[in-house]
């Protein structure tokens, strides 16, 4: 539940000196506006001022948020107690004594009260100036229990995040600085409708800036200690065209930037006539193009752009909105929303695609490696409660409409079994109750190297194929896909890459299935040539990458396209298949490819 910083500053950014920094774009676009930052880790938050009539009301959440903290330490230390006698518990009841500290408590109250803030600032404030006393003491061992005091600060903070959305929004032109912004965080600020994003971490791939992609939303990242650097209300522009932000920007260059961040803001997809047809390339090849989606909202601008139905449809994205799990008619009622709109063509709904680590309430450790951990489709079937409420919830909403599955992460054929076998059943136990139920394809997602190994085995169970490039591409190079110190590392023409995306694609036309390449390749018009050539017939993308993509389908002939791929099989590095590409697009796209020739 992010809050927000409306306090004004009292220096004027352009009594400063300019300052440009250099990051990496990673969704394209112009803003100028005033810094808005963001504070937390696993809760997110922003400072607000409050009105006196708010302050009461505000002493209660913190007041409700103290109460449930202790409430989950003395669980968790009874627990620990329980499985391990002999276990030291002292650190459960030191924050709990902490949190039991009248003194600490008051100064937190007296924070809300006197500057009239909302009560994650003044934990914020509170906790910071104890741990500055703490680091400055002589004494190694006291010194370092200022981790105690930011553990319980963590705590608190997410009890005060309850399970309701902020009533608070952004102030008009605000720019969210932050060192790592949330996909959950900024589906919650979409309302306000921020300008841009600048953060320190985060890749090109991560789903925070597909998310920001999909909203037009320009983000800088790459940013190291960028908090320290700006303060809530500095003037800044954000050039996502060239990776640049400008902090305090001078009179004159807030002017050059004008004409562009307003011509940006301007971009009205309204007055583009509806895409009709079949798309084809120039020698009659037939490409489908779908559109990825999280908000139901952003298909009708897709299907007026020539998009065919949702490709894929993160689900997910409703566990952030309802700060938890959906229940069975709350999903229910979205798939069928979505099924509706979408009419005679399909929504493949992606199973909650989530990790062990957002579930974590300071009971479990955390995992080393999240991302080859407890996530997907192995939480799912690990977790099966949750999974068969969402099986059944989809199972209600594909009656008599176009609605299926996909499976997220699969790394082997009896993940896919065992499914098909829990769908059976949840169908049977939705007849018994007199529930109409319809019959969802199933598809698996291909994102890792098991998958690709075993295509042959999944396809022959699967109704169809989905090809996630960006986690394909992580896990084939073992490279993070949101860690920005081994970037160049995170080649998509790497020969692994493509090959691994011919096998696929191969394995599906053999199987006469269909198979969609929905990652971050789908939607760059520099890529989708190569996917053509390496036999892709569908492309799932953003709503925002339709419009390109499509000219670029139109404007080449299937038969180029094989033939860049057939030179790109005697290529032995990413850099070679890429200057290979480059000078094709010279030679023969230089007109879809102004930028680029």
């Amino acid at each position: 539940m992010p809050l927000i910083d409306e306090k004004k500053q009292k220096v004027s950014s352009r009594d400063r000196t300019e300052l440009r920094l250099k990051g990496r774009a990673v969704s394209r676009g112009v803003a100028i506006g005033k810094v808005v930052s963001l504070y937390g880790t696993k809760r997110q938050f922003y400072k607000i001022n409050l009105q006196d009539s708010q302050i009461a009301a505000e002493l209660r959440r913190l007041n409700a948020s103290i109460r449930k903290a202790k409430s989950q330490l003395k669980k968790i230390s009874a627990k620990k107690r329980e499985k391990l006698p002999n276990m030291q518990t002292g650190i459960f009841e030191t924050h709990i004594l902490i949190l039991e500290d009248k003194s600490f408590l008051e100064k937190i109250q007296t924070v809300i009260k006197e500057d009239k803030v909302n009560a994650e600032w003044a934990v914020k404030t509170v906790i910071d100036a104890y741990v500055a006393r703490y680091k400055a003491i002589p004494d190694e061992y006291l010194r370092e229990r200022y981790v105690d005091l930011e553990d319980v600060a963590e705590r608190i903070l997410s009890a005060l995040g309850g399970n309701g959305k902020t009533k608070n929004r952004l102030k008009k032109d605000s720019i969210i600085v932050a060192r790592e912004v949330k996909p959950s965080t900024l589906i919650e600020l979409i309302e306000s409708n921020p300008k841009a994003i600048v953060s320190e971490s985060g890749g090109w791939t991560s789903h925070t800036f597909i998310l920001a992609r999909e909203m037009n939303l320009p983000a800088v990242t790459g940013n190291t200690g960028i908090l320290r650097q700006m303060q809530t209300g500095d003037e800044v522009i954000v050039d996502a065209y060239n990776g640049q932000i400008i902090l305090h920007p001078a009179t004159e260059t807030v002017r050059s930037y004008k004409l562009a961040a307003a011509q940006f803001q301007q971009i009205n997809y309204s007055g583009i006539k509806s895409a009709k047809g079949v798309l084809k390339t120039l020698d009659g090849k037939e490409i489908t193009v779908r559109t990825n989606l999280d908000l139901p909202d952003g298909y009708a601008q897709a299907k007026r752009f020539g998009a065919r139905g949702i490709g894929l449809y993160r689900s997910e994205f409703l566990f952030n909105q309802y700060k938890g799990f959906p229940t069975e008619n709350e999903q229910a009622r979205v798939y069928r929303e979505i099924a509706e709109i979408v009419g005679e063509e399909s929504v493949k709904i992606r199973t909650f695609d989530l990790s062990a680590e957002q579930f974590l309430d300071g009971t479990e450790k955390k995992e080393k490696n999240p991302a080859l951990g407890m996530r997907s489709i192995r939480y799912s079937l690990t977790n099966k409660k949750h999974f068969r409420t969402q099986l059944r919830a989809i199972l209600q909403a594909s009656f008599e409409k176009n609605v299926d599955i996909i499976l997220p992460m699969v790394s082997d054929v009896s993940e896919i079994i065992e499914t098909k076998k829990i769908l059976e059943e949840e169908k049977a136990r939705l007849k018994k109750k007199g529930i109409n139920s319809g019959n969802p394809h199933l598809g698996a997602m291909i994102e890792v190297p098991s998958a690709v190994f075993t295509i042959d085995e999944i396809a022959a169970e699967s109704d169809f194929l989905c090809l996630g490039t960006n986690d394909l591409v992580q896990y084939l190079l073992a490279v993070d896909r949101d860690n920005e110190t081994v970037a160049d590392w995170f080649q998509t023409l790497h020969p692994a890459v493509l090959r691994a995306i011919k096998m696929v694609l191969d394995a599906a036309e053999t199987h006469k299935i269909p198979s969609i390449v929905c990652g971050e390749m789908a939607g760059s018009p520099f890529y989708v040539p190569i996917l053509i050539g390496l036999g892709a017939k569908e492309l799932s993308m953003n709503v925002n990458s339709i419009l390109r993509v499509r000219k670029i389908i139109a404007g080449i002939a299937f038969e180029e396209a094989g033939d860049l791929c057939k030179r790109i099989e005697s290529c032995r590095t990413s850099r070679e298949i890429e200057e290979l590409v480059q000078q094709n697009i010279r030679e023969k796209w230089a007109h879809l490819f102004p930028y680029e020739a």
